[in-house]
């Protein structure tokens, strides 16, 4: 196999398909790359058994050819090749390739192209299209409340419930819920469909998406989701199992309505944090009273007060929470306003915009923590 191609081309479909290989693998194929070339066409693709990536672009002075070599020590060795300068990959029948560039000269051992695992069966009928700025933006607004642990796989990923032209994306873990909402966002499409993606897979493929409208399409298999860009195909397994009924995780008659600036509260929930113990995950303190929330914190370190003025109906409160899961939903929320609903100091508050927006819509819930 042979081929000549700009560094900064190389470097496009490399990285992306480094995405999905695995790190960790007995199998040395499903930490490598597979290079494939026909042509003035070459596919690389990277497969870890549950994601996978296929990325092509063109090349000059192809020879026809497959080889398999590790992703990392590939994409390493091609990063740190000259810039502005071509690289020359040449391989032979016992998969050695030589990797060339400027005046450096890689000779590194490959893999038969025979050990690549079978990429799974991908074409399907149901297809539709989002522009990439907004599924990127719903991904990047929620992902934060994927759960970490695999104690419940299905809270794990995402869940993307479509509706016609209307898509929700939601992440729960144990203590917070994130959900977004799109209006007349997806493109051809009529039918509803809810599927929980995994998380780490959203989490690579914002890395490929842009802030621009363009359009990116998905298609949904039995077993798999596929994203495809324009020269690069990211697929992904589904979670199998009933996601959690998360309208009905929200509190249906709160006691408490609240008008909070948006900014003044995060950058108050920050200060106060300065003095949270995060050894003991010491929780920050809310007072609500008519016109304001107190928020303090306490520990062997000292003591700090801070005040945010707020418009409020309803009863007073004493509540706490983990720092961190407010400042992470708060850093989402463009609104100036926004509203704050509570019910009792054993309940989630609830986070929406003060002022509707008809393309989009968000709501955040966290689960408070006791106060010793």
């Amino acid at each position: 196999m042979k081929f000549r191609i700009e560094k900064k081309d190389l470097l496009d479909l490399i990285i992306p398909a480094q995405a999905a290989c695995s790190t960790k693998a007995t199998l040395p194929a499903l930490e490598g790359l597979l290079l494939s070339v026909t042509g003035d066409t070459i596919v690389i693709s990277g497969y870890d058994l549950e994601k996978g990536v296929r990325a092509e672009g063109v090349i000059m002075d192809g020879e026809d050819g497959e080889i398999i070599l590790n992703a990392q020590k590939f994409v390493a060795i091609i990063r740190n090749m000259p810039d502005n300068d071509q690289i020359i990959f040449i391989s032979d029948d016992k998969n050695n390739a030589t990797v060339s560039g400027g005046n450096a000269e890689f000779n590194i051992h490959g893999i038969p192209a025979s050990a690549f695992p079978t990429l799974p069966e991908l074409d399907n009928d149901t297809s539709f299209s989002i522009s990439q700025r907004t599924l990127k933006e719903l991904i990047t607004t929620t992902i934060f409340s994927v759960a970490q642990n695999d104690t419940r796989p299905i809270l794990t990923g995402e869940l993307l419930k479509i509706e016609g032209s209307n898509i929700a994306v939601v992440a729960i873990d144990n203590c917070r819920m994130a959900i977004r909402h799109a209006y007349n966002a997806i493109i051809n499409n009529t039918e509803n469909y809810s599927v929980v993606v995994p998380g780490k897979a959203l989490s690579e493929l914002v890395r490929l998406l842009s802030d621009s409208e363009e359009q990116i399409s998905i298609e949904l298999t039995r077993k798999n989701i596929v994203f495809k860009l324009k020269n690069i195909i990211m697929f992904t397994r589904l979670l199998e199992g009933e996601f959690l009924d998360f309208e009905n995780l929200i509190p249906k008659s709160p006691k408490i309505f609240m008008k909070v600036p948006t900014i003044a509260l995060l950058d108050s929930v920050e200060r106060v944090s300065l003095m949270v113990d995060e050894k003991l995950k010491t929780p920050i303190k809310c007072v609500i009273t008519d016109r304001a929330i107190e928020i303090s914190c306490a520990n062997q370190f000292g003591k700090v007060v801070d005040i945010v003025p707020i418009e409020k109906q309803g009863i007073d409160l004493e509540i706490g929470f983990n720092n961190k899961y407010i400042i992470d939903a708060m850093r989402f929320c463009k609104s100036e306003l926004i509203d704050i609903e509570l019910t009792t100091a054993l309940m989630g508050m609830v986070i929406k915009p003060a002022v509707k927006d008809e393309n989009s819509d968000y709501t955040y819930m966290v689960l408070p923590c006791r106060i010793k």
